[in-house]
C-alpha cells in the first residue's frame, strides 16, 4: 500500500505539467481562433494590410504569452490572377516548461467570400 502511494506521489508533477500543458494549449487555441473569426467578420474592403499585437486578457494567464495578427494581401503564388483575397497569419508564442512554444493559423479572405 505504501509503495503504492510512492509511487503516485513521484507521478503528481508529471500529472501536473500535462494538465497544465493541455490547458494552456487548448486556451491558446481558442484565442488564436478567434482571431481568425473576428476577421473574418470584417468586410474584405476593411480589412487593412499590417500586423496589430493580440490583445485578448485571457494572454495574461499563460506564461510569456503574446501574439500578433498579420494582413497582407495574397502572394502570387496563389494568388496569379490578382484576385481580391487577403491572407491573415495569427502567430501566438507562449512558454511551457522553459522552452518558447508557437503556434500559427493561416486563412484566405476573399472579395465576395465567407461573410461578405
Amino acid at each position: 500500500m505504501v509503495g503504492i502511494i510512492v509511487i503516485l506521489m513521484a507521478n503528481l508533477p508529471n500529472a501536473m505539467n500535462l494538465v497544465n500543458k493541455s490547458k494552456n494549449l487548448s486556451l491558446i487555441k481558442e484565442i488564436a481562433t478567434k482571431q481568425i473569426e473576428d476577421k473574418r467578420a470584417i468586410s474584405y474592403a476593411n480589412l487593412a494590410n499590417g500586423s496589430v499585437a493580440i490583445s485578448d486578457q485571457r494572454l495574461n494567464t499563460v506564461a510569456d504569452a503574446s501574439g500578433t495578427v498579420l494582413i497582407e494581401d495574397c502572394s502570387v503564388d496563389v494568388c496569379p490572377n490578382e484576385e481580391h483575397i487577403k491572407q491573415v497569419t495569427v502567430t501566438l508564442n507562449w512558454k511551457e516548461n522553459n522552452k518558447v512554444q508557437t503556434i500559427t493559423l493561416k486563412t484566405l479572405i476573399g472579395e465576395g467570400g465567407l461573410n461578405q
